[in-house]
């Protein structure tokens, strides 16, 4: 069942938990023609959302360049137990490009001024790498909303390790082209075994993705790895209550099992599961697995009103 929300009002609530009246537009231009693509209006910028799916409503977060159909392999199995939000990052898909450098906790209320204009007061959160680091920021602007978090390939704290990652991705987006880029980035998302047997569903992805566009635009790019390299929230998760899986791939190289463990540990209602014969890109190497983990967790932790 495919449910579409495009042309419904809304409300944006900033952090200080504000309300702004919120403008939800269908898409313009050619790209429209087919299907409406629904966006929010959130501060200077319109943000992109597909919706799919019944039942318990569940926002969705990618990461780093990555764009809602990064979730391909995973949705449709989510779909068939819960409503699913998935959201564009600014700089990302095909919603705006940001007017200039912003924060992961900008992009969290992009997130929340989605969810108001769908009509969803109370929901699930699903992020995904640099979409884990954003979902903890929505559940700590918003933490009566956020029923629970499920963080895949994620971290709390960028450290030196990281920081020089994204560092050298940062300075490689200028130097390669955009596919260069992500050919380069593939063994970090993926492990050997992808590469002895990749798996058509993800190859066809891959080349659907280069016929989109890999990257909205090197400056968009940029801005996302700059918003990732302030992320800081081990000291602020404690104040969450709020049940956490998170998870990650064993043979994850890009934020290692000692990250999730670190977040988890961190987290007042945290658990750790590590996925077997995996790495970062966890959801599209082994979309099984993790689906059945993250439905699993999601049915222990239903959806209820705050009281």
């Amino acid at each position: 069942m495919r449910v579409n929300f495009s042309c419904m009002a809304g409300v944006v609530r900033d952090v200080r938990g504000t309300r702004k009246a919120a403008r939800l537009t269908c898409g313009r231009g050619p790209a429209n023609s087919a299907r409406a693509m629904p966006r929010v209006r959130a501060g200077a910028l319109e943000v992109f959302y597909d919706t799919d799916g019944a039942g318990e409503p569940a926002l969705l977060l990618m990461g780093l360049g990555g764009e809602h159909h990064a979730w391909d392999l995973v949705r449709p199995e989510l779909a068939r137990r819960h409503r699913l939000v998935l959201v564009d990052n600014r700089d990302a898909g095909a919603s705006d490009e940001a007017p200039g450098p912003y924060s992961l906790d900008d992009m969290a209320v992009d997130a929340l001024a989605v969810m108001d204009a769908v009509g969803v007061e109370r929901f699930h959160v699903i992020g995904a790498s640099m979409g884990g680091a954003i979902a903890q920021r929505v559940a700590l602007q918003a933490p009566t909303r956020v029923a629970s978090l499920v963080l895949l390939s994620t971290w709390g704290r960028t450290d030196a390790f990281l920081a020089t990652i994204l560092a050298s991705w940062r300075l490689m987006a200028e130097r390669l082209s955009p596919e260069a880029l992500l050919r380069a980035q593939t063994p970090w998302a993926f492990t050997y075994r992808f590469f002895q047997n990749p798996a058509p569903e993800v190859r066809a992805w891959q080349a659907a993705l280069a016929e989109r566009g890999v990257l909205k635009s090197v400056p968009a790019y940029q801005r996302q790895v700059d918003a990732c390299l302030a992320h800081d929230t081990l000291d602020l998760v404690p104040l969450l209550r709020t049940p956490s899986l998170v998870l990650v791939g064993e043979d994850d190289i890009l934020t290692p099992p000692r990250y999730a463990r670190a977040l988890a540990a961190a987290l007042p209602a945290g658990e750790v599961m590590l996925v077997p014969a995996t790495g970062h890109a966890c959801f599209l190497e082994t979309p099984k697995p993790c689906t059945e983990r993250i439905l699993r967790f999601l049915t222990k932790h239903p959806l209820r009103p705050e009281t």
